[in-house]
């Protein structure tokens, strides 16, 4: 009889741990799904990106363009944004920063914030696309301007410091990027597969003017040009951008990456 009632002990125990250990289990994969997961969006030169993409083409119609000559315009048509482009993949026009964080209790994360708020354009003659120091480009046009103040993270407190600190769109509301050197495309000869080339421009954020290379992917399907690419990383400190301050993160990188996708449409 003591050897069942022992036996029946053991039995219980080990039902007891194993249910623990389940749960445990269960919580851990809870806590890394909603908390340690890296649940920032792949970037924009990512297969993923690349899907979204002609998935966001494919939902609307195509009109075809029989030259390329004439100004081009953003096309606002493409694809939605919402919430969800701070967490996955985002077929619509965007232009946004990278930058790796560690915060407390949590450990590493790839902080990704974009705005679709963007005026952008630019003029084709030939087989090349003007820069905004042809004489025939309306002198100090940029080629896009970028509404800060609509950039917005995966993460409310984290929108409401970067009003105030670090970028302070409150009081630097606007970006711009100049190209100061034309694209020549003459080489090119399948324009919808597309290229890519760097090219050097003038970037200002929050406040400060310098001269960036940015890498472009550019591409025509006959309707529409789709450029999207990323720049080299870029230095907060030359920028004059202070790293923010929170309780909760203990280091930011002083370097940062702006990313870019943009559809445009010509204008008639």
């Amino acid at each position: 009889m003591e050897e069942e009632i022992n036996s029946n002990d053991r039995s219980s125990k080990a039902k007891w741990f194993a249910r623990c250990l389940l749960l445990a289990c269960v919580l851990f994969l809870l806590a890394w799904v909603f908390i340690f997961r890296d649940t920032s969006p792949a970037d924009v030169n990512s297969q993923a990106a690349k899907e979204a993409r002609e998935e966001a083409l494919a939902e609307v119609e195509a009109s075809q363009v029989e030259t390329l000559n004439g100004v081009w315009i953003i096309d606002t048509e493409i694809g939605v944004f919402n919430e969800a482009c701070l967490t996955e993949v985002c077929g619509s026009t965007f232009v946004g920063f990278r930058i790796d964080e560690e915060l407390v209790g949590i450990g590493g994360k790839t902080v990704v914030g974009r705005t679709p708020g963007i005026d952008a354009q630019f003029t084709i003659e030939g087989t090349r696309l003007l820069s905004s120091g042809d004489t025939n480009i309306q002198e100090g046009t940029p080629i896009v301007v970028v509404d800060m103040t609509r950039l917005i993270t995966d993460d409310a407190g984290r929108n409401n410091a970067i009003r105030r600190q670090a970028i302070e769109t409150e009081e630097y509301p606007e970006a711009s990027f100049f190209i100061t050197e034309s694209i020549d495309f003459s080489s090119e000869t399948d324009l919808e597969t597309g290229f890519i080339t760097e090219v050097v421009g003038d970037l200002t954020i929050h406040g400060i003017t310098r001269q960036e290379t940015v890498i472009l992917n550019v591409s025509f399907d006959g309707s529409r040009v789709l450029v999207f690419g990323e720049t080299s990383p870029i230095r907060l400190a030359d920028y004059g951008i202070e790293k923010p301050r929170s309780a909760v993160v203990l280091s930011v990188n002083d370097e940062a990456i702006m990313e870019f996708q943009l559809y445009f449409k010509k204008l008639n």
